[in-house]
């Protein structure tokens, strides 16, 4: 007798075993492999059961082979690089889950979510050291043996790899007062993160509370030196953490079925602020500390990670010469989209004068001579408009009803807007769900709105806009409705941030590979969402003087905020240079470019990827229109785009050719 087992595979990134052959995987194909044991004195039956159903195997397979382009035994080395460079990425992510919890649950595995970051001049070498041998093993990986896709996938971990190498070599467990405050945003990432079980979510955010008191007590031992600016924005959210804490504890306290959990909830936030307010009393004492440390990166360093994490590989002069260009456009336009308001303006404040009281008797004069064309010209131009311009006018135009409920018009807005565009024709359609919930205290006292992003593996989150509400007196809580929630402002962040883009352009990128989907190029993901503004205007979505003074205004503080990130980290304009430049140069109110240099202290560079993604997106889509001509779909290149994801941008451009090469063959 023999014995069959009938064993179903589907293990794309495998291959599969059939006797001593090892083939090649066909990606996301079930094949049937049959083990037996042969026995010599049955061979009649073995004939009479096993050569038909071989034969259909056989069949099946090879119907198989023709129906997947990928299988071709020409092309083995490519597969065989294929699954070393995934097994790379594999031990890559295992490097971030485990030596990174903090990341790792940005990244989706929820294992990470009970721990925070260790931070020891020991693990930081042993990271460092894990990091290496990553980067090492991927110098191994030939691109040109990698299939296309794979090729672009290398490109972002090489990225990815390089920026975690630089931040490990900053000596951020002796110097850096935010590297310790992330572990705060570490726990109310856990805030944000939509789980299944309530219950789960809360022990989580427990046991990184717990860790608050580990973080506190490293930064005591091993926090020396810090610059004392950034110190300062460091003591920042330790205060806002600080006094955000009671609203977590009631969030926690919805989960507790009895008295003694409840105590031990409250017990466990009273623990937690004490670590926050030791971390507190340290860098307010780091703040004040005479110290020569820098907080602005610094010419060489900024190069490297305008590279890296944004692909900008301009050279500094070229760069800022284009920053300071980009930022005359934009206030170019901002002036041309005041105009229609600024006439009104001047038309109310015109005063009749008595002729009587202004007649002045006539003094002969030489005649003048006639202006040049050159003169006539330069008294003919206007001025351009700055800030205060737009202040004046935003103020006199935003007029918000003080009982309406902000989530419930942002809901609403987002059925109509998600709507527009699906019936646009620009945009390849897609269902999905979107909703609207008050931003946590501990981000609402720095930022309006909040769009959080699927976490890795989880793709139906259940929330994912956080905004912040109208909160203290009546005076202030209508001067935040007038602010944020009047009507150009939410028709401008629902197009950059819903639909076509932030959340939208997500959606669509969850069928990728992980290595798009987590370590995107941050430059096409923001360029992405400046594209979907551009979009949002030519479809007519954004029309009305009001949206298109909104847009302008929006595009001005980003190239400004560009180039005082620029100016900053070069170390071109100290604080007070570039504080100056924003408020006496171009009238931003106080409070408003100081938050603006915390930003670009906080992030550096990500200001200069907005522009430099939209360049990139918009000169793609000239490339085709003109060599297309009447027949450029603009759906078509916006779905080769998104189906490509947040890669670089040199990879994009390939992706895209070859998606076309591929649509004109059928």
């Amino acid at each position: 007798m023999f014995i069959t087992e009938i064993i179903k595979l589907k293990t794309p990134q495998q291959g599969y075993a059939l006797g001593n052959l090892t083939l090649p995987s066909v990606n996301d194909t079930i094949m049937l492999v049959v083990k037996f044991t042969y026995e010599e004195n049955n061979m009649t039956n073995f004939r009479r059961v096993m050569l038909p159903l071989l034969a259909v195997l056989s069949l099946s397979f090879t119907q198989t082979l023709f129906a997947q382009a990928t299988f071709d035994f020409e092309n083995i080395d490519t597969i065989l690089e294929d699954n070393a460079f995934n097994d790379i990425a594999n031990r890559y992510a295992s490097v971030l889950l485990s030596l990174f919890p903090e990341r790792g649950t940005r990244l989706g595995f929820s294992s990470a979510n009970t721990l925070l970051d260790e931070r020891t001049p020991q693990h930081s070498a042993h990271a460092l050291s894990a990091l290496q041998s990553i980067r090492k093993q991927l110098e191994e990986i030939k691109p040109s043996t990698l299939s296309a896709a794979k090729q672009a996938d290398l490109q972002l971990l090489l990225n990815d790899v390089d920026y975690m190498i630089w931040l490990e070599k900053q000596n951020r467990v002796t110097n850096s007062p935010l590297y310790y405050a992330e572990a705060l945003d570490a726990v109310y990432d856990l805030r944000l993160k939509q789980t299944a079980s309530p219950i789960r979510q809360r022990l989580d955010i427990s046991a990184r509370l717990k860790e608050l008191s580990n973080v506190a007590t490293q930064a005591e031992t091993y926090l020396k030196t810090a610059a004392p600016f950034q110190a300062q924005l460091a003591m920042e959210k330790a205060y806002y953490a600080f006094l955000a804490m009671d609203e977590l504890t009631d969030f926690l306290l919805q989960t507790a079925k009895d008295v003694d959990t409840s105590t031990q909830i409250k017990n466990e936030s009273i623990a937690a602020k004490r670590a926050i307010k030791r971390l507190f009393d340290l860098f307010k004492q780091l703040s004040q500390a005479q110290s020569a440390r820098d907080f602005r990166l610094g010419e060489e360093d900024y190069i490297f990670l305008l590279n890296t994490q944004y692909q900008i590989k301009q050279s500094p002069e070229k760069l800022l010469a284009q920053l300071q260009k980009n930022l005359q456009q934009a206030q170019e336009n901002l002036t041309k989209a005041l105009e229609p308001f600024m006439l009104n303006m001047e038309a109310e404040e015109v005063t009749v004068l008595d002729i009587a009281d202004t007649e002045q008797p006539a003094v002969p004069t030489k005649k003048a001579k006639k202006a040049s064309k050159k003169s006539r010209k330069k008294v003919e131009e206007k001025p351009l408009r700055n800030a205060q311009d737009f202040y004046a006018v935003a103020k006199r135009i935003t007029d918000v009803e003080a009982q309406e409920d902000p989530i419930k018009t942002l809901k609403a807005d987002a059925v109509n807007t998600a709507s527009f565009f699906n019936e646009s024709g620009l945009l390849p359609v897609k269902n999905f769900d979107f909703n609207v919930a008050a931003m946590p205290q501990y981000y609402a006292y720095t930022q309006a709105y909040l769009f959080v992003p699927p976490y890795g593996n989880q793709l139906a989150p259940q929330v994912d806009f956080f905004l912040r509400l109208p909160a203290g007196n009546s005076l202030a809580q209508q001067e935040q409705l007038n602010r944020d929630f009047n009507a150009p402002t939410r028709k401008l962040m629902l197009s950059t941030e819903l639909m076509p883009g932030r959340y939208y352009q997500t959606v669509l990128m969850q069928n990728l590979s992980n290595q798009r989907r987590f370590y995107p190029a941050h430059t096409m993901a923001n360029g992405w969402s400046a594209y979907a503004q551009q979009l949002a205007r030519e479809t007519g979505f954004l029309v009305s003087d009001e949206e298109l003074l909104f847009l302008a205004w929006h595009e001005y503080i980003r190239a400004l905020t560009a180039l005082a990130d620029a100016k900053l980290h070069t170390r071109q304009f100290s604080y007070t240079d570039t504080l100056n430049m924003l408020t006496l140069e171009h009238g931003l109110e106080q409070t408003q470019a100081e938050t603006l240099i915390k930003q670009v202290v906080v992030q550096p560079g990500e200001a200069l990827s907005y522009q430099a993604g939209l360049d990139v997106l918009q000169t793609l889509r000239k490339k085709y229109q003109k060599k297309l001509g009447k027949k450029f779909d603009e759906l078509k290149f916006h779905t080769y785009v998104l189906k490509s994801g947040d890669i670089t941008p040199e990879y994009l451009a390939k992706e895209v050719e070859a998606a076309y090469k591929q649509n004109a063959k059928k």
